[in-house]
């Protein structure tokens, strides 16, 4: 079938329209909570990988920082195979981004993230670059981390467990392009996910390594997902979903994740009841390298962590298996592997 955007952006416009006076349900891009706390910050992620080997994220957050209290910041990136990674981003402070909650639709600048399960929109727009996306999720909401959890982490929820996504773009002339006198470019389909994180306390608390893994194709009935989270104590925390369709998810919690001396590799091994799961996961592509720090405004950027970002494609091989039956399960996944440097500590002021 030949991919036409336009009547995939009319088809969505009159979808999101009809929302309007339909009850919010788990999945929407909701209310930003607006927390007092310092350290409060709280982000819509979307990430996808295109089946021509584009990727496409964005972020959309709002956070309390020392200099402005409930700030809007939008990071996304572009990254063709072969060419640099361009970067869209924005920040406001709180006149500058707007929350409506009949559409619903978080807007920061001029960028735009809305939609209520299973629909959603992306739309960045600046100087830089305009992309536009649209995603289907495929199955409703699942919660991740709970908030007030015993390890401290993050409230975290799969908006969009796993999607469909259908893109484009075209350059500004920020990095040389027409902007809106030049052609849009397809970007075609894709798979990804949208992931909604609260957090209160400062990340570098909670946080030390960071794991994802996320199906983006698959034989068989199951699509894996992975979360395993490392604090700087040490202590560990892995969660393991199988969606299957039609079918509650099968969530393993009683998860090893074993990396291989060379890092290309992963051992899993995980029990839940009378289910049991044991593989591979190896990596294929490096897809980017992203430092968040190395984008952003001075003033943000102090008050942020700091983060690496690694991006990249694998394969998994893995079987499950409960009571007496077992099922093979092999595909490819987006992998990112998040690392929060130390928190800077306050330099002491002396006394005369």
């Amino acid at each position: 079938m030949t991919f036409s955007f336009s009547k995939v952006l009319a088809s969505a416009t009159v979808f999101l329209l009809t929302m309007t006076h339909v009850p919010l349900m788990a999945g929407s891009i909701d209310k930003p909570r607006l927390y007092d706390d310092s350290d409060y910050n709280e982000y819509w992620e979307q990430q996808f990988l295109f089946d021509n080997g584009t990727m496409v994220t964005s972020q959309f957050l709002i956070a309390n920082f020392p200099f402005s209290k409930q700030h809007g910041l939008m990071v996304a990136t572009l990254k063709k195979p072969g060419d640099d990674t361009v970067i869209v981003k924005n920040g406001r402070k709180r006149d500058g981004w707007n929350f409506e909650a009949a559409e619903p639709r978080l807007s920061i600048f001029q960028h735009e993230l809305s939609g209520s399960y299973p629909g959603y929109f992306v739309r960045l727009n600046n100087t830089a670059a305009e992309v536009d996306v649209l995603f289907t999720a495929n199955e409703e909401a699942i919660p991740l981390i709970a908030a007030d959890n015993a390890l401290g982490l993050p409230e975290m929820t799969l908006y969009a467990p796993t999607a469909r996504a259908e893109g484009r773009w075209r350059a500004g002339p920020e990095i040389g392009g027409a902007g809106i006198e030049g052609e849009w470019e397809k970007i075609g389909t894709g798979t990804g996910y949208g992931l909604h994180v609260i957090q209160r306390t400062n990340l570098n608390h909670a946080i030390r390594r960071w794991q994802r893994f996320s199906a983006t194709s698959y034989t068989g009935d199951y699509a894996p997902i992975l979360h395993a989270f490392e604090t700087p104590n040490g202590e560990k925390k892995s969660i393991l979903l199988l969606l299957k369709s039609g079918d509650a998810p099968i969530r393993f919690d009683d998860l090893e994740l074993t990396q291989s001396a060379s890092g290309t590799a992963w051992e899993v091994s995980a029990k839940a009841g009378d289910a049991s799961l044991v593989g591979t996961l190896t990596t294929e592509n490096n897809i980017e390298d992203f430092e968040l720090k190395d984008h952003l405004e001075q003033l943000v950027a102090g008050s942020l962590a700091d983060i690496s970002r690694r991006r990249f494609s694998t394969s998994y091989d893995l079987t499950l298996t409960i009571g007496s039956n077992s099922t093979n399960i092999l595909g490819n996944a987006l992998a990112e592997d998040i690392i929060l440097g130390e928190e800077k500590k306050k330099k002491r002021r002396s006394r005369r």
